[in-house]
């Protein structure tokens, strides 16, 4: 053994045959013969795939975890604290070539803990013209100590829940707790979520639905969770009754896939004036889904200040037209906002996708799922690059012009 000492590996058969092995709980050891056993540093990667998330839901229960959800993010939210995390907007690449849609990173920071790096694509032709969902996400979680990436986890499932979870914990705050009729316009994936997490914290009584494509809103109650036995069968209308109907919701959600520039999707005019809408699908620069007149004459909630200034609702606002952030209620018991109409500018924050990651995590742990992988490079010489080369032979250079 030299004197950088022996690194030990969970995985054994990456190393040289005749290495001894030493697993201290799935932990890399650094053991220097010269300095005694290093500090011991687990550079193994928990890979957490959607069948790990299914698994996890299938041992808690759909309603507890999405109970557990909505816990996490009301208090998590409601006990933030911006010296102690620190998150940007998301950021990335917006296109219209081979088709319309987006990569971006939403990434947060818990200071002296942990990074939470959101990866997310957005293609609304996805669901029609592939089959595949028009969000597809993944979260990577990083330690602040090492910088190593220390699991990476679906995303996709995980986001709707925290979506339908962040719409729950908002609704709960500035609607009076009584049996509501919920409108829904959009009945894609979204959907299915904010109509289960709603009906977590409030009795829907009446459940009335639209969707500019038949087919998806005819097939929503089959979207939806059976073991809702109190839930109403959703009622399917036209966009035009839905609006005749306008006086009659409590509570409405937008989750749309509108193009950019073609809202508003439903006119609010008639609304009750303590109406509260949780506008979902304004995820994008030049998209929005409510009449610019009805968002200045509600109080609008920016889960994201910055971010909703740039590509939600309030894009179209100037900042002193927005009202109180998703935090400021949680945190300010004095805001009674429940005589008013209120409008959640839900773009969807960094921080959420991290509790939700974290939920996830420790179900998992405890449940011994996922896989863990070798996939940083951790070498016995961390000055030598090629080390981990010379376990397959000695590298070689090719002669310039062989």
């Amino acid at each position: 053994m030299n004197g950088i000492g022996r690194r030990q590996q969970v995985s054994a058969s990456m190393w040289r045959a005749g290495d001894v092995v030493l697993l201290q709980e799935g932990a890399l050891v650094h053991e220097n013969p010269q300095n005694g056993p290093g500090q011991i540093a687990d550079l193994s990667t928990l890979i957490l795939d959607v069948d790990d998330l299914s698994k996890v839901i299938a041992d808690v229960g759909l309603n507890q975890f999405m109970d557990q959800m909505i816990a996490e993010l009301r208090t998590g939210i409601g006990t933030f604290d911006p010296t102690r995390v620190e998150h940007q907007i998301r950021a990335g690449f917006n296109y219209d070539h081979p088709e319309h849609g987006l990569v971006e990173w939403m990434p947060t920071m818990v200071v002296g803990d942990v990074v939470s790096v959101k990866t997310v694509g957005y293609h609304p032709s996805n669901p029609v013209a592939r089959r595949l969902p028009s969000v597809l996400a993944t979260t990577a979680l990083y330690d602040t100590t090492t910088g190593s990436l220390t699991a990476m986890c679906e995303a996709t499932l995980l986001t709707a829940l925290r979506t339908g979870a962040a719409s729950a914990v908002i609704t709960e705050a500035v609607t009076v707790d009584k049996p509501i009729t919920l409108g829904v316009v959009g009945c894609g994936a979204q959907a299915v979520t904010q109509i289960h997490a709603i009906s977590r914290i409030r009795q829907i009584d009446r459940l009335i639905v639209t969707d500019v494509n038949p087919a998806v809103s005819a097939s929503l109650a089959d979207r939806l969770p059976i073991d809702l036995a109190d839930l109403p069968s959703p009622v399917v209308v036209g966009v035009d009754e839905f609006t005749a109907s306008i006086a009659d919701f409590d509570v409405v959600c937008t989750c749309t896939s509108v193009p950019v520039g073609d809202g508003p999707v439903v006119n609010l005019s008639g609304a009750k004036q303590d109406i509260h809408i949780n506008a979902v699908g304004a995820d994008f620069a030049g998209k929005t889904e409510l009449a610019l007149d009805f968002v200045r004459q509600s109080v609008v909630i920016p889960d994201e200040v910055e971010q909703c200034l740039l590509e939600g609702e309030s894009q179209r606002l100037a900042r002193d037209e927005l009202g109180p952030s998703l935090v400021e209620v949680l945190q300010d018991p004095s805001l009674d906002l429940k005589s008013q109409a209120t409008v959640f500018d839900s773009t969807g924050w960094s921080y959420e996708d991290l509790l939700a990651a974290q939920l996830f995590e420790r179900h998992a742990q405890r449940l011994g799922l996922g896989t863990r992988v070798a996939l940083q490079r951790t070498p016995e010489d961390p000055y030598d690059p090629y080390e981990t080369l010379r376990l397959f032979g000695r590298p070689q250079s090719v002669p310039l012009g062989a």
